[in-house]
C-alpha cells in the first residue's frame, strides 16, 4: 500500500502541470487551487481499510473570486432539472438577467472534456454538470446539508440523496478553514442499477461563498488526476475526503473571512465508443449512476 500512495502522490504532482487557472473580467482577485484539496481516496465507507490515495492534492483548476451585484454563486443561479443542461444552474452557465458569470466551458481543458448533446438535436451546447449538495455556515453552524431534489428515480424519490453523504466542518472558530467528505453507500449497486443504469463522473467541483467577498469554483479533473489513481475500477464504490479554506476571501487588511456556503458538483460526461472511459471516470464509483438514463427519459 505504501508504493502505490508513493506512486499515486507522484504521478498526481507531475499531472498538475497541466494545471490551469481561468479569470475574466467579472473576477475581482485570482483564487488559489490549495483553497480545496483532496486528503484522501478510498473505497466505501470511510472507515480507512480501502485507502487509494492519501496526500493533500489541489484543484486541477478554479475560477474566481467573483463579485457580481445580485449574484452570489449558485445561492442566485440554483438548479432546475439538473442534469447538465446548458442555463441551469451556475456551472452550466445560467444568466442572471443579462449578466453571463460562467459559460460553462471553463474546467473542460483536455480532450477527453467535451460539451454535451443532452437535447438529442446533434448539437453538442451542455456542460454536463449536477449539483449534488450544499450548506450554509452561519452563527457558529452550519444547515442541514440540502441535497439537490434531482434527478428523480422511477419512484419519484431523490437520487442523489438516496447514494451519498456529504459534510463539512469548521477547524477553527472563525470557520475560514475546515474539512469535507463525500462518503457514497454500499449498498450502490443494487440499489441503483437496476433502476437506472450505469454512468460515470469525470469531474468534482466545489463553489465557496463568503459574504460580501465574492464567490469561487474549483475543480477536480479526474481526466487529469486519474492516470495517477491506478487502483480506480467500474465495480467500486469510492468516497472522498479533504479540506478547504477562505484565504482567496480576505478584508482590507488580507483576513481571511468567513465561509457562507459550500456546494458540490460533478460532471457527468456522455460515453463514447470512440474514446475508451479511463478508469478515473468511477468517481463517485457507481454512486450516481444513470443520470444519463434519467436523460434519455426526460427528452423522449
Amino acid at each position: 500500500m505504501k508504493s502505490l500512495k508513493s506512486k499515486s502522490l507522484t504521478a498526481l504532482s507531475v499531472a498538475l502541470l497541466t494545471s490551469v487557472v481561468f479569470a475574466n473580467a467579472a473576477q475581482a482577485a485570482t483564487c488559489t487551487l490549495d483553497s480545496v484539496t483532496i486528503t484522501s481516496i478510498e473505497t466505501s465507507p470511510l472507515d480507512g481499510s480501502g485507502v487509494v490515495f492519501l496526500g493533500s492534492q489541489p484543484a486541477t483548476g478554479c475560477v474566481g473570486t467573483y463579485k457580481i451585484n445580485g449574484v452570489n454563486g449558485d445561492g442566485s443561479l440554483s438548479t432546475d432539472e439538473n442534469i447538465g443542461r446548458i442555463e441551469d444552474g451556475l456551472l452550466n452557465g445560467e444568466q442572471k438577467g443579462s449578466t453571463t458569470v460562467l459559460v460553462g466551458n471553463e474546467f473542460l481543458t483536455t480532450s477527453a472534456d467535451q460539451m454535451l448533446d443532452l437535447d438529442g438535436d446533434g448539437v453538442a451546447t451542455d456542460p454536463g454538470w449536477i449539483k449534488l449538495a450544499k450548506s450554509n455556515y452561519s452563527g457558529g453552524a452550519w444547515s442541514a446539508m440540502e441535497y439537490s431534489t434531482n434527478p428523480l428515480d422511477a419512484l419519484g424519490n431523490s437520487l442523489i440523496e438516496q447514494v451519498l453523504r456529504v459534510a463539512f466542518s469548521c477547524s477553527n472558530t472563525g470557520c475560514t478553514e475546515g474539512s469535507w467528505e463525500i462518503e457514497t453507500t454500499t449498498d450502490i449497486i443494487s440499489k441503483v442499477q437496476a433502476v437506472l443504469g450505469r454512468n460515470a463522473f469525470d469531474h468534482l467541483a466545489f463553489v465557496l461563498h463568503s459574504g460580501q467577498d465574492g464567490f469561487a469554483v474549483y475543480d477536480f479533473n479526474f481526466n487529469i488526476l486519474g492516470q495517477g489513481l491506478p487502483g480506480f475500477d467500474f465495480v467500486t464504490p469510492y468516497s472522498f475526503t479533504g479540506e478547504w479554506n477562505t484565504d482567496d476571501f480576505t478584508n482590507d487588511q488580507g483576513a481571511a473571512q468567513t465561509i457562507s456556503y459550500i456546494s458540490v458538483w460533478a460532471r457527468d460526461p456522455q460515453p463514447s465508443s470512440d474514446v475508451p472511459e479511463p478508469a478515473s471516470l468511477a468517481l463517485l464509483g457507481l454512486g450516481l449512476l444513470g443520470v444519463a438514463a434519467m436523460r434519455c427519459r426526460k427528452t423522449k
